[in-house]
């Protein structure tokens, strides 16, 4: 069996509008335990997606880099609030208040309900994402992330004793 984005999508897809506050984003993003999202306009579009990962590097370009211990490494949920609880974002009341538009990538990768598995992987790792967004008529239909192809793989190829 040919394997498709279709087979393995998460659905529903937890989305944003565009002018979803930071700190909505943030609550969102803890409450779900997820690390990002894809964001839509008013008419359910596909505008651009959002991650944990994008407000970190907005909080590391004012970073002094000898503030952060070398030992320190987190990872999810939601990178456990890794942008407060380790200080390397520290979001202002400004930065809080801002709509997600202003931080999120617009040029998103995306693919449809009929690309292959392997073609998913291989636009995962060629161009360094963890998630793809699928869509159909230019709005989101799922998400195909790393882990849902590493759990078909997982399912295909453990031993079972």
């Amino acid at each position: 069996m040919n394997l498709t984005a279709n087979n393995i999508m998460s659905t529903p897809v937890v989305c944003v509008h565009e002018e979803t506050t930071v700190k909505e984003l943030l609550d969102l993003l803890h409450d779900k335990q997820i690390s990002g999202v894809p964001v839509v306009d008013a008419n359910r579009n596909l505008v651009g997606v959002i991650s944990i990962t994008d407000l970190i590097a907005l909080g590391a370009e004012t970073l002094d880099q000898s503030d952060i211990p070398e030992s320190d490494f987190h990872t999810s949920p939601a990178m456990d609030r890794l942008s407060e609880a380790s200080g390397l974002f520290k979001p202002t009341d400004e930065i809080l208040d801002r709509p997600v538009r202003a931080l999120m990538s617009s040029n998103v990768i995306t693919a449809t309900e009929q690309t292959s598995i392997g073609n998913l992987a291989g636009m995962l790792v060629s161009n360094h994402i963890h998630r793809l967004v699928i869509v159909k008529d230019d709005r989101v239909s799922g998400i195909v992330s790393t882990g849902d192809i590493l759990r078909i793989l997982m399912d295909r190829y453990s031993v079972q004793e």
